[in-house]
């Protein structure tokens, strides 16, 4: 923790020659509509891993210095970079102990209290837009790709983003029949915990032609099992490190083995930030989940 000179200090706007600081100045207007000039950005702490997934597959991944513990793609970021902990629980003083020159932070990160401390300091903050869609995809890349000056890099990674989306388009076209999928994020005191609508799960399940059976709840809720059943789920759909907990704990309810997905035991785990990151590798995670959803109709 910083003493309370230490945080006063790093609050106060550095006063240095304009020419070494600014040299690569460039002023973007971020997800909330602040006006940022972002300066060279050598030192980048990323906070959500779509945003550390975008920058490496730019080539910018020598200019990040941190990143949070969602940033698991690719395996070197978690491996080789320092860590701020978890996007949502994040502590100002330990993403300014790396010393960076840009923060870049999903809009949906928190907690409000230590981003408002982050905006105080003299560091470049930018947030970038959360919206879960096949359009706000490309837009976050070609913006990622303007802050650090990789725009070409930018424009080939949007040709891939969208020839992934038209394989997935023309996929949908040919198996056109739509069920019913859960998603669950995790058992809680043997209760699942399970996406509404507004939620990035029911953005991908409705993507990969799906219908989200928890659409009649807004966010994510705590479902008891009378309530679970009443969903009557052809699949369910978790993250894989916690398919194990969720998988054993479904099975073992007698009740649950009666809807659809129970008698089959139609249980899909995937990677949680490939599948709900809304990043670069989203439509090949809703291509696979279309792929789940089609075998539905094979005899198992």
């Amino acid at each position: 923790m910083f003493t309370r000179r230490q945080m006063a200090a790093l609050l106060v706007p550095l006063v240095v020659p304009a020419r070494a600081v600014w040299a690569a100045d460039h002023t973007v207007t971020d997800c909330r509509g602040r006006t940022v000039t972002t300066g060279p950005a050598r030192r980048i702490v990323c906070i959500g891993g779509t945003i550390t997934e975008t920058l490496y597959g730019l080539g910018a991944a020598d200019r990040i210095v941190a990143v949070d513990i969602t940033s698991n793609w690719p395996r070197e970021a978690l491996q080789d970079k320092k860590s701020v902990g978890y996007m949502r629980a994040l502590s100002s003083e330990g993403v300014l102990a790396m010393n960076p020159d840009l923060i870049l932070v999903m809009n949906d990160a928190g907690p409000p209290a230590a981003l408002e401390q982050l905006m105080a300091s003299r560091v470049p903050l930018v947030f970038v837009d959360a919206t879960h869609s096949p359009d706000a995809i490309l837009a976050r890349t070609r913006f990622l790709a303007d802050l650090v000056g990789k725009q070409a890099a930018g424009e080939q990674m949007c040709a891939q983003i969208r020839q992934n989306l038209e394989t997935l388009a023309t996929w949908r076209s040919t198996h056109t029949a739509s069920r019913s999928v859960l998603f669950i994020m995790r058992m809680t005191g043997g209760r699942a915990m399970a996406a509404g609508t507004g939620t990035a799960a029911d953005a991908v399940i409705r993507l990969a032609g799906g219908t989200n059976a928890g659409a009649g709840m807004q966010g994510y809720k705590i479902v008891d099992r009378e309530s679970l059943v009443a969903l009557s789920p052809d699949l369910i759909l978790t993250m894989q490190q916690d398919a194990g907990t969720v998988r054993a704990a479904l099975l073992a309810d007698a009740d649950f083995r009666l809807t659809p997905a129970g008698r089959t035991g139609a249980i899909v785990a995937m990677e949680g930030e490939r599948l709900l990151g809304f990043g670069p590798r989203t439509p090949e995670a809703a291509l696979e989940l279309a792929h789940q959803i089609a075998g539905l109709d094979t005899p198992r």
